[in-house]
């Protein structure tokens, strides 16, 4: 079940990250109809967002770290290779970027001053798979 989730998750987190890395290289509008007109974004507040020094780490963004880590993340969960050395990595990297995503979130809010309802989703999908995978670590 926990697993389950975590890989549904893990979609919607591909989902969103696709979407953002999409717009980051100018493939799509910002605007475009890949997701609901309720979480869709202005051209300006996301173009704002993404040229900003918080859109990317090292250089790359963090969009496509997300498309990355995400992916991973499917793989190991969804083969069954979630356990031992491969889940306690799976959890440190999850947490790290939990770590990240409230630095993003302070950033958001009180640097910025863009609310981006993507991005809220994105550290949230990336805290709840921190969470599940911790208790999958647990419990194995």
């Amino acid at each position: 079940m926990l697993a389950g989730l975590v890989i549904v998750l893990s979609l919607a987190g591909l989902y969103i990250a696709g979407y953002f890395t999409l717009v980051y290289y100018g493939a799509i509008e910002a605007d475009a109809k890949l997701v609901p007109s309720f979480c869709r974004l202005e051209r300006g507040t996301c173009q704002t967002i993404l040229q900003t020094r918080f859109a990317r780490v090292f250089g790359v963004p963090n969009s496509l770290l997300g498309i990355g880590f995400y992916a991973v993340v499917l793989i190991i969960v969804s083969t069954g290779f979630a356990s031992g050395a491969a889940l306690s990595s799976l959890v440190i990297a999850s947490w790290l970027a939990v770590a990240l995503g409230v630095f993003l979130v302070y950033a958001l809010f009180f640097i910025l001053k863009i609310p981006c309802p993507l991005c809220i989703a994105g550290h949230s999908i990336n805290l709840s798979i921190a969470v599940l995978l911790s208790f999958l670590f647990w419990k194995t």
